[in-house]
């Protein structure tokens, strides 16, 4: 017949705790509704799309445009305070001052940064132009991105965030200019 397996009581606890999700990490399955389809099938980053808009919680409930602009530009605008944050950090504790100088560059970029953003949810908000702030934004990462390229010797702990939100600028870009319906 069948074998009992035992497990030592001391284990239990170990294995109710991994059945959560203990690092944020969205472990279901990505929420495609048609428009969402329709806008990343559209986008230049496609992959990006369905990763950002399909994991949002409110994903689901995305069924106009607007909807898929909110979420593009809020997870951008959670994404670009946490890099803030990570360069504001970086430059904090530096303590080899080329590299300081060159992190505070890109700090103070991140800093312009701050402006646009607002500037891009209210744009949002009152149905105006995303193209021109988008393209603000961009413009700041990627002078991060010609520092590091200009001082190769000198480590670039923020190359993958930097080319982050030039995928999330490229995204709201994507979804400003999709043929979907309002």
């Amino acid at each position: 017949m069948g074998r009992l397996i035992s497990i030592p009581i001391f284990v239990l606890p170990y294995i109710f705790l991994l059945s959560f999700n203990l690092f944020g990490e969205n472990l279901g399955a990505l929420v495609v509704t048609p428009i969402i389809q329709k806008a990343c099938d559209l986008s230049n980053v496609r992959d990006f799309c369905y990763y950002v808009l399909g994991s949002d919680p409110s994903a689901e409930f995305a069924h106009l445009k607007f909807n898929i602009e909110d979420i593009a530009v809020q997870a951008a605008y959670a994404n670009y305070s946490n890099i803030h944050r990570k360069v504001w950090t970086i430059t904090s504790n530096e303590t080899n001052s080329e590299f300081k100088q060159l992190y505070r560059k890109c700090l103070h970029e991140y800093n312009l940064m701050k402006s646009i953003f607002d500037d891009l949810r209210d744009t949002l908000v009152f149905k105006g132009d995303l193209e021109k702030p988008a393209l603000d934004i961009s413009y700041h990462a990627s002078n991060c991105v010609i520092y590091f390229m200009r001082s190769p010797n000198i480590p670039n702990p923020i190359d993958k965030d930097n080319f982050d939100i030039l995928y999330f600028v490229e995204l709201i870009r994507s979804i400003y200019y999709a043929p979907l319906s309002s």
